[in-house]
């Protein structure tokens, strides 16, 4: 019966595009910018093709001159975002932390960061009590003021390992003999920090501001630049929630242990989200890159698609191409209805939502509708990410009120968008919500947040290869061996 099976075309076929499979996963296992280049590349001429052809029978374009007119329209409008929005969106997402770090517990033996520290930074030079009290060239060299400002602080958090003294020494022997009989001690480490002081941060701000401005900006930060500072806004939350008829000590048991879940939520955000933030800069930098390689990319292969997609088949065997050719097809046409459907509906359900939150009248508009398009290009998995920073910003007001129509609202928005996608896809296979939040979990374990883009796109790939390989074979009468 496996002869049999070995010897069909659709598992010849089969074998060839797991091979070729194999060769795109090496691919993109080797550099994560070019994997996201080709990616984005391919993503791009699937946004095109549908264009071109509907340019050309509806308008009577010639195919050229539609992918010119494509591309320049996608990439001058990336760019242009980039270019303007990436000032203020930095500044957004600084001002919004200090929301997400006002909202969980606060915890003496928190340890600050460097982006925490450079978030207290921009908030002191804003506030307006201070900038109130500035002269116009005072305003104006308030971003030469952050800049050094920080790089003092950066260079005052660095550890500097001290000499080990002899006494410390004897203190380590005693902690591995100890730890040799299986009990342990804790030793405090060695290393330092310096510590800021008012002289120096005074020699600084003065550079810049009239002695009595520096010296009020230099009380300031020594008071509150290293300190992680919240207003506990969960309490309020709680409380509104909370049975006003509930003893005293069921409700002091709540609170505590809302307490400690929203501190290990907080220590698992810690964790990653600062680190994530400091890194904008050098994202950017490599969002450039990538764009100009997407473009020269786009350019090419949209121009010769159409000589590839003649091309492709032929590296399969003659005898299989009529097989492999259907799969092909079936899986480029299904590709490109996905990209399509998912990119449109996240960039509708981006603007909606960030005019949303400019006509409630919360803050962060821009950023929230740029984080809600961009968590819309991952299903399922997507929408609670989106959801967490944007019911954070609404609890901030301590208007629950709020809250609740926020909800409403992403509730409408959310129910219509699927709808629309759903729409976009109607007559073409759609993935198992159960697979696509499983090829989401091993793709970005894979690649990372990366990952979780392409994890759809790959299952369909997958679903395609069982459709007309597979599945076939599975259901086909094969005569046992040594019959007829």
């Amino acid at each position: 019966m496996f002869r049999n099976i070995v010897k069909q075309p659709r598992f010849i076929a089969a074998v060839f595009t797991m091979i070729y499979l194999i060769i795109g996963l090496v691919v993109f296992s080797v550099s994560l910018r070019t994997a996201v280049i080709v990616f984005s590349t391919f993503t791009v001429v699937l946004l095109l093709e549908p264009w071109a052809r509907l340019a050309q029978k509806y308008f009577k374009i010639k195919r050229s001159l539609s992918l010119g007119f494509g591309l320049v329209i996608i990439f001058v409008g990336l760019i242009t975002l980039i270019v303007f929005l990436t000032t203020p969106l930095a500044k957004e997402a600084s001002k919004f932390y200090n929301i997400v770090v006002d909202f969980f517990p606060s915890v003496e033996e928190t340890k600050i960061t460097s982006f925490e520290v450079n978030t207290n930074i921009d908030r002191l030079l804003s506030e307006e009590n201070f900038v109130n009290g500035l002269t116009q060239e005072e305003k104006g060299s308030l971003e030469l003021l952050s800049k050094d400002l920080k790089s003092y602080y950066a260079e005052i958090m660095k550890t500097v390992p001290t000499m080990e003294s002899s006494f410390e020494k004897e203190l380590k022997s005693i902690e591995e003999g100890l730890r040799e009989k299986g009990n342990y001690i804790v030793i405090m480490s060695s290393d330092q920090t310096r510590e800021a002081s008012y002289e120096e941060l005074n020699e600084v701000t003065s550079r810049y501001l009239s002695p009595s401005n520096a010296a009020t900006l230099s009380e300031e930060l020594l008071a509150n630049a290293m300190q992680v500072q919240s207003q506990e806004l969960w309490r309020e939350v709680v409380a509104y929630f909370m049975p006003k008829n509930l003893d005293p000590v069921r409700q002091a048991a709540t609170y505590e242990s809302v307490r400690n879940f929203l501190i290990q939520v907080q220590n698992i955000l810690r964790e990653f989200l600062p680190s994530l933030l400091e890194k904008v800069p050098s994202f950017i930098t490599s969002t450039g890159l990538v764009i100009f390689f997407t473009i020269v990319g786009a350019i090419y292969l949209s121009y010769y698609f159409l000589s590839i997609k003649e091309i492709v088949p032929k590296l399969y065997p003659k005898k299989v191409r009529k097989i492999a050719t259907e799969f092909l097809s079936d899986t480029y046409k299904n590709l490109e209805r996905y990209v399509i459907s998912i990119v449109l509906v996240a960039i509708i359900v981006g603007i909606v939502v960030g005019i949303a939150i400019k006509a409630m009248g919360l803050k962060y508009s821009l950023l929230m509708g740029l984080w809600a398009a961009f968590t819309n290009l991952i299903p399922i998995v997507g929408v609670p990410l989106e959801f967490i920073p944007l019911l954070l910003l609404a609890v901030s007001t301590q208007n629950i009120l709020l809250v609740i129509i926020l909800l409403i609202v992403l509730t409408i928005v959310h129910a219509a968008a699927f709808i629309l996608f759903l729409v976009f896809m109607k007559g073409y296979n759609r993935i198992n919500p159960v697979m696509i939040i499983l090829m989401i979990v091993v793709a970005g374990q894979l690649f990372g947040l990366f990952g979780a883009i392409i994890a759809v796109p790959f299952a369909i790939l997958i679903k395609m290869l069982w459709i007309h390989f597979i599945s076939p074979l599975l259901d086909e009468d094969q005569p046992v061996d040594g019959t007829s």
